[in-house]
């Protein structure tokens, strides 16, 4: 997709130039009769190409309006490449590559796409480098993504604090754990996965542990894939927490009851 207005505004100029003087070619023509089919002839390759461009115009301007949108409204992922070729065209000497990406998304999970992007020079080297790249994905059609070039390498997760699910600790606090509940006052996803390829949520937390009085903080730690739906504010999860230490928490999945 197209991140800029620039190009869209260059073509719609060009456009209105090369169709002005087309016309002009025309009317010249129609007033001196020894030039009439020489200048009728160029005057209308003129205005054909001003269409053209006009056309190329408004195929540039959906495409940002279309990265505009995915900018406030998308989900941010991370994406591996698998592939990179030149498709030989360039804009703004930046040349537009077909990037075969393995997306994983909230809401979409992992798949494989390819998608066609302006790569600035200075991220060639990321496509080759093995690093994951920062997207930005249509909530509604995974198919519309963007590279956010400016993100573009791994984001480091934030360091779990010790409300943080790890397999040992989760086991024992889930069969030991006192019940409770967490409510979501604000997440935002990390940008890493887990080691079984869930995303990790930042999070404000509320937390309730039956027969303590409630404690707010932070945590970080991984969700479903089918459960990220509740990672909104006002949104509710069973937990069971450490008997001596609520803020040591793991989500009880099981129980989460989804609508």
């Amino acid at each position: 997709m197209t991140t800029s207005r620039g190009p869209a505004i260059v073509m719609y100029m060009v456009a209105v130039f090369e169709f002005l003087l087309g016309v002009t070619f025309i009317v010249i023509g129609n007033f001196v009769p020894e030039i009439t089919t020489t200048f009728t002839l160029v005057g209308g390759v003129l205005a054909a190409t001003a269409v053209i461009l006009f056309l190329f115009g408004m195929r540039f301007h959906r495409r940002f309006r279309e990265a505009q949108a995915l900018r406030e409204h998308g989900v941010r992922g991370t994406a591996q490449v698998l592939g990179a070729n030149q498709t030989g065209v360039y804009l703004n000497e930046q040349p537009q590559m077909a990037l075969q990406l393995r997306i994983t998304a909230p809401g979409h999970g992992t798949y494989d796409t390819t998608i066609k992007e302006y790569v600035p020079f200075i991220a060639m080297g990321m496509l080759g480098s093995g690093r994951p790249l920062t997207v930005l994905v249509d909530p509604l059609d995974p198919a519309k993504v963007i590279v956010e070039w400016s993100f573009a390498g791994p984001v480091a997760a934030p360091t779990p604090p010790p409300a943080a699910e790890s397999a040992f600790v989760k086991e024992q606090i889930l069969a030991t754990g006192v019940p409770g509940t967490i409510r979501i006052l604000a997440a935002e996803f990390a940008g890493s996965l887990d080691e079984q390829g869930r995303p990790l949520y930042s999070a404000q937390l509320h937390i309730a542990v039956d027969g303590r009085a409630p404690v707010a903080g932070p945590a970080v730690f991984a969700v479903p894939l089918e459960r990220v739906s509740v990672m909104q504010p006002g949104g509710v999860i069973p937990i069971k927490a450490d008997p001596f230490d609520p803020k040591k928490f793991a989500a009880d999945w099981d129980r989460l009851t989804t609508g």
